[in-house]
């Protein structure tokens, strides 16, 4: 977390001294996600006791642009009600975490080996639609995701103009979809029972999707470095702004296709 996210009134409880001292010593018993549901309740109780009618319709009004976010971390909120500078990269960044962490998660658990689940035989005679169908899985994702990475970009909007907060929403949501599909696809590949004739044939597959997909756990952590740019001399100017590109490559083997055919052509003689 940069200074200025860190130090933002997004960021802020206000405490007597002796409660500060303890929770910035106990970070076990006292969360982030414990202190955000203490402020939001005191909040509440300040508007309800203490608040005009005139400040409550005024909530009220807020709470209702933003209704796709009922239900994400409290954090989230806030950034969207408070819009700190660099608001829409910080929204976009708790959202991906809160919306793909656990794709993330079931993602590496496969790839270690410590996960399970019970999928029925292929037989022979249908092993190549069977490979035919993850293939297709396969290439049908990567195009859908370069059009939601861009649109996201889009929807932080152009340098001076503020972003579209349901348009990172719908963005981030969208990504998540594309993951959960996509560890789905792992997941068969990895417990599908194939015919031993066609087990290299499977085995070629078996993680290029993923491992690839797994380079999009970092994209949260590269939306926080811009916004640690903010109020430091990075070079950038209104009228000539500093940019940055983040690149993800997704790439296979460089021997992926002559081994696909040579194991395709090998299964074909073993049948």
């Amino acid at each position: 977390m940069s200074d200025m996210t860190r130090s933002s009134i997004t960021n802020g409880i206000w405490l007597c001294r002796n409660c500060h001292g303890q929770i910035d010593r106990d970070e076990a018993q006292f969360p982030p996600e414990l202190l955000f549901a203490w402020r939001k309740e005191h909040e509440d109780w300040v508007l309800r006791e203490l608040g005009t009618r005139g400040e409550q319709m005024r909530h009220d009004l807020e709470m209702s642009r933003y209704p796709f976010l009922e239900g994400c971390p409290a954090i989230v909120q806030r950034i969207a009600l408070d819009r700190p500078t660099g608001w829409e990269w910080r929204l976009a960044a708790e959202l991906l975490r809160h919306l793909n962490g656990p794709q993330f998660k079931r993602l590496k658990n496969l790839q270690s080996g410590q996960t399970y689940k019970p999928l029925p035989r292929v037989q022979l005679e249908d092993f190549i639609d069977f490979i035919v169908e993850r293939t297709h899985v396969m290439g049908s994702l990567l195009g859908p995701l370069v059009s939601i990475l861009h649109r996201l970009t889009d929807s932080f909007g152009a340098p001076g103009v503020a972003g579209d907060a349901e348009e990172i929403y719908d963005c981030c949501v969208l990504m998540r979809d594309i993951l959960v599909t996509a560890v789905d696809h792992e997941e068969i590949l990895s417990f599908t029972q194939v015919p031993e004739e066609g087990e290299a044939l499977r085995d070629l597959l078996l993680n290029a999707l993923g491992q690839n997909l797994i380079k999009l756990a970092e994209f949260p952590d590269t939306l926080d470095s811009l916004i640690a740019l903010i109020g430091t001399d990075h070079g950038g100017t209104y009228e000539n702004p500093h940019t940055v590109t983040h690149i993800v490559t997704f790439d296979l083997p460089n021997d992926f296709d002559k081994s696909f055919n040579r194991e395709l052509k090998r299964f074909e003689r073993l049948i």
